[in-house]
């Protein structure tokens, strides 16, 4: 059985690594406004490298800037009930992460992770419904109900909804019906 599982807010608290990096920018005296100005004024995915950079030049902060985001990837941002979801799993089924984003910079997060040996294949993608995947047998596991209503439309009928209470998306309604779990290694039902 396949078991394709999505990364930011699901695996990795997205949420408490980029409010860290803002913690960053104010260090810096950038603040979060001028953070939002600066990230809204580009239209492609985002890549907080790739703002970084931008920042660092629009405020000529100096390399340490630089150095200091790039510190920030780490695996710490791992939930606590990560590790113990995919050693119970890992052997008994092929596990995926199928995330949304930028390629560079998802690559970059999941790396630094150093969980490799749990999954089968890394696919990152800008429409988790497009995939050359099993959609029909395959499980998900998601915290996003956007993301969860493309797998739906995708033909995907075992779908298990993650709500994280600091996740930005825990609050948000999803139209399709599904499991909710409050943690992975809540999950009984694969």
């Amino acid at each position: 059985m396949n078991i394709y599982i999505d990364f930011d807010g699901t695996l990795f608290d997205t949420d408490k690594f980029y409010n860290d990096f803002i913690m960053l920018c104010k260090k810096n005296n950038v603040s979060e406004s001028e953070v939002f100005n600066i990230r809204n004024k580009t239209h492609k995915l985002f890549n907080l490298d790739d703002l970084a950079l931008e920042i660092k030049k629009e405020f000529s902060l100096n390399d340490d800037f630089i150095n200091s985001v790039n510190d920030l990837y780490d695996k710490k941002y791992l939930y606590e009930d990560v590790i113990d979801f995919l050693e119970k799993y890992y052997q008994k089924y092929n596990l995926y992460i199928l995330s949304y984003g930028e390629t560079n910079y998802q690559t970059k997060k999941i790396s630094c992770c150093s969980f490799d040996k749990y999954f089968k294949d890394i696919i990152i993608t800008t429409d988790k419904g497009k995939e050359n995947i099993d959609y029909k047998d395959g499980w998900f596991i998601d915290n996003n109900p956007r993301e969860i209503e493309k797998l739906k439309e995708a033909g995907a009928s075992k779908i298990i909804r993650i709500k994280r209470k600091d996740d930005s998306h825990f609050n948000l309604i999803c139209s399709v019906k599904v499991k909710d779990y409050f943690a992975l290694d809540a999950i009984d039902v694969l």
